[in-house]
């Protein structure tokens, strides 16, 4: 088709697609990452776990007040030892890697780990490079 620029994969060659994982099994690694109010008049850049059992991003509810991020809704989310909480969960604007999306994001309790989920990696177009604990830039699919 005219105007389409013509792949750069190999045939054959296997797909990574957002949200996954290559290299082996995951180790814990952190990336940084910066959040915006709406206005776009303040942010706070965080180092966040990368984790891809974990669907959405989490952060303390005290730093997206902070931001003027209002929850929209709530979740019912399984914790690793089967204990379910609900939290709130609004939209945050998130710069990672050189882009900028906005990303539904859950409100973490006092005391809870930043947490890279992997809706935001699928959104960011990104995968989980495991043996060299870094993020790589995934295939989109049509």
């Amino acid at each position: 088709m005219p105007g389409i620029p013509a792949t750069d994969k190999l045939p054959g060659e296997k797909l990574v697609l957002p949200g996954t994982t290559i290299g082996g099994e995951v180790g814990t690694f952190y990336v940084d990452f910066t959040l915006w109010s709406n206005d776009g008049a303040r942010s706070h850049t965080l180092s966040g776990l990368v984790d891809t059992g974990a669907f959405y991003p989490q952060v303390p509810a005290l730093i997206l007040e902070d931001l003027g991020i209002e929850p929209e809704f709530s979740e019912v989310f399984r914790l690793a030892d089967g204990t379910r909480l609900e939290l709130p969960v609004g939209q945050v604007r998130i710069d990672l890697e050189g882009q900028s999306r906005t990303v539904y994001t859950i409100f973490g309790p006092v005391g809870s780990s930043i947490l890279l989920g992997a809706l935001a990696l699928e959104i960011f177009a990104l995968a989980v490079n495991a043996k060299d604990k870094r993020l790589i830039k995934a295939d989109l699919t049509l």
